[in-house]
């Protein structure tokens, strides 16, 4: 860490859940809501990760349970690519727009020229981060850019941290912009988050060469039709055209089943509800009617009160009768205030509808699965029993619920 400053590590997400599409916690922000986001992280004294995903961040993080788990465990994931857009609409929980690396930069330009925040340009070719440094000063007068390397290939694959740990550590910056592509920066972000003494730490990917000039970004309104990869495929043929051919054929494949797991739902209109019960081991969140949004707050407050008893919690889905997007986004964002909390999040009362929904939305590889019990007031853990006092929390008309649930 940065001799003389003190960082606090707690990896948090914004307090608006997430979206789930592909399993992937995609936030639902605008390019200045997500910077508005970003400034009160830089002031929050503590360390952020925040990554820009695609359809090959995913493709990579289903191949990559390490890397899923990086990407489920950031604070903010913005929705680099239009077809993570399109997938959230069919799912009935749209995302506010497609937010992209090359998007937040000038913007977190301009706004270290208003507020003075730090800026270090970590990654990119030869000089293209030296060259984009100058544009972007040019363009951003006043803006604090303190910092620029391009790390070698030798330096990456020997994972060799020490010149460029010094070069952060030296510059001091409030927020680190890494350029070197999936998964490689976000596993070196997440690799050095506890000695980068960085506030917010984002993986921009190629947006350097972007604002470099070295390639030509597509007009908004091809941006907006969701054709910007088609030129980006005419200047790097030889790169991307492999890359967009697994892209597609991924989507592919996983699209029809993720929305028949959707479609196969029977719709829930009626009362949902979270009853809690906490034993001296466990708290114990039982969800009924729909895991959707309006549940999202309750569990969040079961997640708040886990941590603040210093036990793991576990997720009862016997009682739900549909999961949302939406839903299955706030259950993730629950798995990231735990992990936070140097705690874990379990899921209990899986039925066969529950496992495929969450297989073909890709969640399964961050939940386990809970197999003990809590019957008749007692604990009951692999065979170890230990009989505890019982609390229920709920409104009154949940609690015959709970009573049923728990025997």
């Amino acid at each position: 860490m940065c001799a003389g400053r003190k960082w606090k590590l707690k990896m948090k997400r914004n307090l608006k859940h997430p979206i789930a599409i592909f399993g992937l916690p995609l936030d639902s922000l605008t390019a200045d809501g997500a910077v508005g986001v970003i400034e009160g992280m830089i002031l929050s004294g503590e360390t952020h990760q925040i990554a820009t995903a695609n359809l090959d961040f995913w493709l990579n993080s289903i191949s990559d349970s390490h890397l899923h788990r990086i990407i489920a465990g950031c604070s903010l994931v913005l929705p680099d690519g239009m077809p993570l857009v399109w997938v959230s609409k069919l799912l009935g929980c749209p995302l506010a727009d497609r937010v992209t690396g090359v998007d937040l930069v000038p913007r977190l330009a301009e706004l270290s020229a208003r507020k003075g925040y730090r800026i270090f340009l970590l990654g990119g070719k030869g000089d293209v981060a030296e060259r984009a440094k100058g544009l972007l000063e040019a363009k951003f007068p006043g803006v604090r850019i303190v910092g620029t390397y391009a790390p070698t290939e030798e330096e990456l694959e020997q994972l060799n941290q020490g010149e460029m740990l010094e070069q952060i550590h030296a510059a001091k910056p409030e927020i680190l912009l890494v350029a070197l592509g999936n998964p490689k920066q976000e596993k070196w972000i997440w690799m050095n988050r506890k000695r980068l003494g960085v506030p917010v730490a984002i993986g921009v990917g190629g947006s350097f060469e972007i604002i470099a000039g070295d390639m030509v970004r597509a007009p908004r309104w091809v941006q907006r039709c969701g054709l910007e990869w088609a030129m980006r495929l005419v200047q790097e043929p030889q790169r991307l055209w492999p890359r967009y051919l697994r892209d597609f054929l991924g989507l592919a494949r996983q699209l029809p089943l993720t929305l028949l797991a959707g479609w196969i739902q029977r719709p829930y209109l009626g009362p949902s509800h979270v009853a809690t019960v906490m034993t001296p081991r466990a708290m114990h969140a039982y969800v009924h009617g729909r895991l959707g949004s309006e549940v999202a707050q309750a569990l969040q407050e079961a997640s708040a009160a886990s941590i603040a008893g210093g036990v793991v919690m576990v997720v009862h889905l016997t009682g739900v009768r549909q999961i949302t997007a939406a839903g299955l986004g706030a259950l993730m964002g629950v798995r990231r205030q735990l992990l936070d909390g140097g705690l874990t999040a379990w899921l209990a009362g899986l039925q066969f509808r529950h496992r495929f929904l969450l297989h073909a939305w890709c969640v399964n590889p961050l939940f386990d699965e809970w197999d003990s019990a809590v019957a008749y007031g007692r604990f009951v853990v692999k065979g170890l029993e230990t009989t505890a006092r019982v609390e229920l929390h709920g409104e009154p008309e949940t609690l015959a619920a709970q009573t049923r649930a728990r025997g």
